[in-house]
């Protein structure tokens, strides 16, 4: 089953570990501080999403990196330490179990932002903390997904804008439903473009247009009653004319 990060592997594994991963090396804090760094951040609560007593490669790792970032990725950038307690990697550069090859895979790849800032225990030295990338990251809110979409003459897949913040999927419908945007499947893929919907214009109309009185607009729909049903009966007569000659 392929994902939107280029995997093609969905685990059962991804659940709760029985154990807790312990923290080492300089700069990590200790399990609680991390708790409490994770609560700060709005990702306190997150259960872990891996297997401690699986075997991981690093295509693996770096998929569990993905999803947990991604599901918090309205908070930021985020350091080792936190993502070390859902994800079980260790990407403290001063750690002792350092993933230099899972580093320098999330450093290639789109889906990832890293930032570094001082360490809060050496500020002499700097630590990469680590956000998802959305594809459209000035996409924020229903107001710049408007914007964005308005941008694309060509269009835009709904799905390119599916991760840009939490809630978007809800504004894209309502954006259709309003009219504000246009929908169109593609037929090979059946996964929708967006297109925006242009600017409104007024067209002049030949001859007088007007809206009627109700009573007029009464008359209007009587006579035209009239003439369906006399259409219908001429039809009946014929048939029956027909049938009586064979």
């Amino acid at each position: 089953m392929s994902n939107i990060h280029g995997f093609d592997f969905l685990r059962s594994e991804h659940t709760l570990p029985s154990d807790a991963t312990a923290f080492d090396g300089p700069g990590a804090a200790p399990a609680a501080a991390a708790s409490a760094a994770a609560a700060a951040s709005g990702s306190g609560s997150s259960p872990a999403i891996y297997s401690s007593g699986v075997a991981r490669t690093t295509e693996h790792k770096q998929f569990d990196v993905i999803k947990f970032l991604n599901a918090h990725r309205s908070s930021g950038c985020l350091p080792p330490h936190v993502i070390q307690t859902s994800t079980g990697v260790h990407l403290n550069p001063a750690s002792p179990s350092y993933d230099s090859e899972l580093a320098n895979s999330l450093s290639t790849n789109p889906k990832i932002r890293i930032e570094e800032v001082p360490d809060p225990e050496n500020p002499t030295l700097l630590l990469p903390t680590y956000g998802y990338q959305a594809k459209f990251a000035n996409v924020v809110d229903r107001t710049t997904l408007l914007a964005q979409i308005n941008r694309c003459p060509n269009g835009v897949r709904k799905r390119d804008l599916s991760d840009s913040y939490v809630g978007v999927e809800a504004d894209i419908d309502a954006l259709i439903t309003a009219g504000d945007v246009l929908a169109v499947a593609n037929p090979e893929d059946r996964h929708k473009v967006l297109f925006p919907r242009g600017e409104q214009f007024l067209v002049e109309l030949d001859g007088l247009v007007g809206t009627g009185t109700y009573e007029q607009c009464r008359e209007d729909l009587r006579k035209a009653e009239e003439e369906s049903n006399k259409i219908r009966q001429q039809a009946k007569e014929a048939a029956a004319a027909a049938a009586a000659g064979d």
